[in-house]
């Protein structure tokens, strides 16, 4: 069995970007994030930030923030990049809704959490390199959250490498939806959240 190294590439950050103000106190971060630069790690109040702290911080799936916590220009919502991947803030699904996508192993995990309402199950469309987007139903953790992982590089157990040097961008989005009534036909589905996407260099 071959084995694959995952590297993160270097987020090209496109579009107009709004800072977020970004003030640490040693109190509120510095346990999580010793090994990282202070200058971006999202402040206590932060729903990323709080997300990043309460899964471990520098030592968690995400790692150090390399990039600040950005809003977007055309609605609300937020975004931070990691070593390891992106969580983005999501209001339209709900206020505290969070997304993310991250490499692990030999897997692209996505993950969401916090929706306004319960849910029945997911809807989750992913794609890679800005391609075709796939779609699948996916079964939820709790009314509110669900989890998703790919082996985009693996054959089974049998995994390929290029030593690093293809790079492959992977984003994910992902909308709750609703079994109808019995004597209704279809599902009933809600807006799609922003999406998070995660660099990967196999």
């Amino acid at each position: 069995m071959k084995r694959i190294a995952f590297g993160l590439a270097a987020a090209a950050i496109t579009g107009l970007a709004v800072t977020i103000p970004v003030t640490v106190t040693a109190t509120s971060a510095f346990a999580a994030t010793s090994g990282c630069d202070s200058s971006l790690v999202a402040p206590a109040g932060s729903l990323i930030g709080n997300l990043w702290r309460s899964n471990g911080g520098e030592s968690s799936v995400y790692g150090c923030p390399v990039s600040k916590e950005y809003g977007y220009p055309d609605k609300r919502g937020s975004w931070q990049e990691f070593r390891n991947g992106k969580i983005v803030w999501s209001p339209n699904l709900g206020n505290g809704t969070l997304v993310r996508a991250y490499r692990s192993g030999h897997k692209v995990v996505f993950r969401w959490s916090g929706l306004g309402r319960d849910w029945d199950y997911f809807n989750v469309r992913w794609s890679k390199d800005g391609g075709k987007a796939t779609q699948v139903k996916v079964g939820r953790i709790d009314p509110w959250s669900g989890s998703y992982s790919i082996t985009p590089y693996c054959d089974g157990e049998v995994c390929s490498t290029t030593a690093g040097h293809e790079v492959n961008k992977f984003a994910f989005i992902v909308q709750g939806c609703d079994r109808s009534g019995l004597f209704q036909a279809g599902s009933e589905c809600g807006p799609w959240s922003i999406p998070t996407s995660v660099r990967v260099a196999h």
